[in-house]
Order: structure tokens, then C-alpha cells, then sequence
């Protein structure tokens, strides 16, 4: 039984599927289509990186590469899909498994975690345990016995301006419209486009989403960008959409620097894999996103930036003019250059995705549970795609128990325990999701499955250079695993402080020296 459609879900499903063909896959979630946040998405939004690497891994999401050339007259690893695309994407393959019957599908659900965490089967019953479920409104209830595991896909759920209200008090008669909001009203049935163009916007947030909004109002709308104000409370580091970095730089390139996250940054921008808004401000936090030149060259138009910390309110004056507050800042309050009734204030401000970092690290909650966390650096679908696989050689029997075992003694554990131990406390002890405290994990966390997916390590190898979600599918890619491997535990790095765990990394070394130069 799965919670949640959207794309980490779907991609764990799809692989878990060509994996084991003959499972029954029961699908429940809250939105009436799939597809997770781009259901209620802003209409202008598409994927910031390439089509290749995201979705699921047993279809292109960018499409037929040679239609892709002849009639957009574009090359596959250019597409970035829109909105609209990706939910087709998703939607089309929900229907097909549904049709074939490998999946049952229940959208307007809810799971109800509470009643089902204690809901196990009588002894005895071939099904594990028991979950509920009900329709949104509450009108219907469901309980279903499963007989394999739950897999929990609602981590790290992306939460959009759309589903989050600002978190600031803002006065009734202040404008604020969501990136949802602004594009209905310009391109939807309302008579509102016109007035959209009178007015001058105060866009706020620095993510993708404010990005995007920037763009959005200078390249469709056409507004001025003397008409734009854009709040920026952090700086952000960003990939160069035009270089041939990967998001598998930042990882290397932290571990490299041994931790220092600023040198890893600036050396990632000499080589030109990063760039930020301003050579002026130096930014502080880095959480994947990638921009383009002509993009970027959109973002610099605005000359109105207000870097002053996070807004605190939006409050109306007694002149009709908006006063903009910010959190410990000990400048008078910004007033907005147009008055309250031709002023728009754009709410790009919410959490956006990765929500839930640290919470819990386990994976496999126990022998009836999985939580699905990310692995390694975005794109998502990868790391979802790894974990159906790992599921799948635990079904199959194929996950290398016994060299699980080694590991587990070199990280401590009394050896007349590890026998005890099952593939869930293997599993918890050896995987380990990205956060950003340890944002080099990745590279430890690939030799690691490189080393216990089979016993022999050349197979997740081609398993992995065959599915087109990974970037060990470009021709010419290389893992490196053995080299990251090498470099955590040299002398020279120090990030990792447990000798123990040095000692079960040297061990995954030596396993996996067959992919040496690969």
C-alpha cells in the first residue's frame, strides 16, 4: 500500500513494478489526480532542470527524442517540462496500471496514520497488517489488509504558496495574490488582464518559486522591471543551467573542501557549475536549483531589491501606501513604491519541498513500514527508483545479507547480536537519507549500495546505467565510487569523526574495487 501520488511515490511504484511484476500496488492520496504538488502547481511552472532525469524510470518524460527534434526543433536534453506535461505524464501512467491491474487506485483519500499504525493482522492471517482509509470529505471509509509493507510517500512533501498561507499578519486591504493567483488572472477567463498590467508587483521569496515569478512577470506579462520589487531575505547559490555540472557536484565538492561549504561554493563558481544574483552578495544557502542564462539575465533587470531578513507584516498607512515590516531589522519599514490599490504583493514564501529533514532518519521503519527519504541529491526520482530496487532484492533474496552483516560489526555491534539482526536493522543501519548537516552523505551512501544490492557490485552498476533516471545513463559518466570512498577516508578528510564507521567505509572500499575507474 502506498500514500501519495506524487513524483517520489510514482517513481518508487513504476521500479517496484519492473521489479516484481506480480505485485498488487494499493494507491491512495488527498489530490484528485496525480501527480503531488504540480496538481495545484502555478500554471507557468516547469521542471528547472532536464526532462531526462526525472519522473519514472521506464518512460521518457521528455518524449520521442526524434519527434522532440523535427517538430519543437529542440534537443532531448534541453526539454524542461511544463505543468501540463508532467501531470499528463503521471496521469497516463497511473490509467495503465490501473488498466492492467496492478494498481488500485483511490484519489480524494486520506490515510489515516493514527488507527493503522496499531492495526495488525490476527495471527495466523497471510496479510500483515490492517490500514484506513476514508474519502476527504468523510464520506466513505475503507480498511484494507496488506500483505507486504505500507510505503509512507508523503515525506518531504513539497508545500507551495498555494497550500500555505502567509505565516505574517498582513491588513485586509494589502493585495497578495499567489503565483496561482497572478496567472488566472492574466490568462484565465477573467476580465483582470488588463488591470494585472497597472499595477506594480512586490515579489517575495528568493526560491525557485519567486524566480519563476520574476520571470513569469517580465517575460508574459511584460512588465517593467522598474515595476518589480523583489524581497530577498537569503541569497542563494545556483546551478548554471548552461554548464555541465550535475547536482552531484555539491556533495564532492563539500567533501573535497572537507566540509567548508563557502570554499566548496566558490570553487564550484570559478569552474562555473554555480552563480549567483549578485557578485555583491555572497549567498548563504544552496538547495538545488538551476537557472539559465536568459532566466538569469531577467532576475539581474530588477534594480529594487530589499535584502533586509525575512517580512514580519504588510501593513496599510494612513496615506493608502503599504508599510513592508521586517524581522530584526533596525531600519524604518520599507513603504511600497505604488499605492495600496495599485500595489501587488506576490507570496512566494513557502517551505517548497525537502519539509521533514531530520525528523526521522529510519527508512525501513520495521518489517511492515518504509519511509521513503531521500538518497541523493535532486532530481528525486532517483533516489525513489534506488529504494524500489532495494526493496525488490529484499523480496528476491538478492541483497548481500551476509557482507550487511560485516558492515554492521565494523560499525559496533556486539557479534553475538548481529545474527539477530534483519534486513530492516540492516537496512537502518546502512542507508541513510541526504540532510543538509551531511550533505556529502550521497557519496558514501552509493558505495554503500554498489556494495549490498548483490554480491556482486558490477550489478547495480549496469543495473543503474540502464535506468534513465540516473546520470550513470549518460555515456561517459562515471560513479567514481571508489574514489569518494578513498577520499572520505584519507587521512586529509576529516568530516567523518567515528572511527567505526571508517573502519565499515574501507570494508564497502574493498568490495566495490571491481568498479574502479567506472
Amino acid at each position: 500500500m502506498v500514500v501519495g501520488a506524487g513524483a517520489s511515490p510514482l517513481a518508487f511504484i513504476d521500479t517496484l513494478l519492473t521489479e516484481l511484476p506480480e505485485a498488487k500496488v494499493i494507491l491512495i492520496d488527498k489530490k484528485e489526480a496525480p501527480g503531488g504538488h504540480w496538481v495545484d502547481a502555478y500554471g507557468y511552472v516547469k521542471l528547472h532542470h532536464a526532462s531526462l532525469f526525472y519522473g519514472i524510470a521506464s518512460r521518457q518524460l521528455e518524449g520521442n527524442w526524434l519527434k522532440l527534434l523535427l517538430t519543437r526543433f529542440m534537443l532531448p536534453w534541453k526539454h524542461r517540462a511544463t505543468k501540463q506535461e508532467v501531470l499528463t505524464y503521471f496521469g497516463d501512467f497511473v490509467n495503465e496500471k490501473v488498466a492492467s491491474e496492478q494498481i488500485d487506485y483511490y484519489p480524494n483519500t486520506i490515510y489515516n496514520f493514527e488507527s493503522s499504525d496499531n492495526g495488525l493482522s490476527p495471527p495466523g492471517d497471510k496479510y500483515r497488517t490492517i490500514h484506513y482509509f476514508s474519502t476527504v470529505d468523510g464520506s466513505v471509509s475503507y480498511e484494507v489488509k496488506v500483505k507486504e509493507k505500507l510505503i509512507d510517500g508523503t515525506h518531504h512533501e513539497c508545500i507551495i504558496p498555494n497550500d500555505s498561507p502567509l505565516q505574517f499578519p498582513v491588513d485586509k486591504e494589502v493585495r497578495v495574490m499567489t503565483p496561482n493567483l497572478v496567472f488566472e488572472s492574466f490568462e484565465g477567463e477573467s476580465n483582470e488582464k488588463s488591470s494585472m498590467l497597472d499595477n506594480k508587483y512586490v515579489v517575495i521569496g528568493a526560491g525557485k518559486t519567486g524566480m519563476d515569478c520574476i520571470v513569469y512577470l517580465q517575460r508574459t506579462m511584460k512588465v517593467k522591471p522598474d515595476d518589480i520589487a523583489w524581497v530577498i531575505s537569503n541569497d542563494v547559490w545556483m546551478m548554471n543551467g548552461s554548464g555541465e555540472g550535475t547536482p552531484w557536484d555539491w556533495p564532492y565538492y563539500v567533501a573535497k573542501h572537507n566540509g567548508d561549504v563557502d570554499k566548496a561554493a566558490s570553487d564550484l563558481e570559478e569552474r562555473g557549475s554555480f552563480v549567483r544574483l549578485d557578485k555583491d552578495h555572497t549567498p548563504t544557502v544552496f538547495k538545488f536549483p538551476m537557472i539559465y542564462s536568459d532566466d538569469m539575465k531577467l532576475l539581474r533587470n530588477i534594480k529594487t531589491v530589499l535584502r533586509r531578513g525575512r517580512v514580519a507584516s504588510l501593513r496599510r498607512k494612513y496615506n493608502d501606501q503599504v508599510s513592508v515590516e521586517f524581522e530584526k531589522d533596525n531600519h524604518d519599514p520599507w513603504t511600497a513604491f505604488a499605492p495600496i490599490d495599485k500595489c501587488v504583493f506576490v507570496h512566494a514564501t513557502s517551505p517548497g519541498p525537502f519539509n521533514g529533514f531530520e525528523e526521522d532518519v529510519s527508512i525501513a521503519k520495521d518489517g511492515t513500514k518504509m519511509k521513503l527519504q531521500v538518497l541523493f541529491a535532486p532530481p528525486i526520482s532517483f533516489s525513489m527508483s534506488i529504494l524500489a530496487k532495494i526493496e525488490a532484492a529484499r523480496s528476491k533474496g538478492t541483497l548481500d545479507i551476509a557482507f550487511m552483516r560485516r558492515l554492521a560489526l565494523a560499525l559496533g555491534e556486539e557479534e553475538s547480536k548481529v545474527g539477530e539482526l534483519t534486513e530492516n536493522d540492516l537496512l537502518n543501519m546502512l542507508l541513510l537519507p541526504l540532510s543538509w548537516d551531511h550533505i556529502y552523505r550521497p557519496l558514501m551512501t552509493q558505495g554503500i549500495i554498489f556494495a549490498i544490492l548483490d554480491k556482486d557490485p558490477m550489478v547495480p552498476l549496469k543495473w543503474m546505467k540502464q535506468n534513465r533516471l540516473s546520470f550513470m545513463s549518460i555515456p561517459g559518466f562515471k560513479a567514481r565510487a571508489c574514489n569518494h570512498i578513498r577520499m572520505i577516508c584519507s587521512e586529509e578528510n576529516t568530516m567523518v569523526k567515528s572511527e567505526n564507521y571508517l573502519k565499515m567505509l574501507k570494508l564497502v572500499g574493498e568490495k566495490i574495487r571491481p568498479l574502479e575507474g567506472m
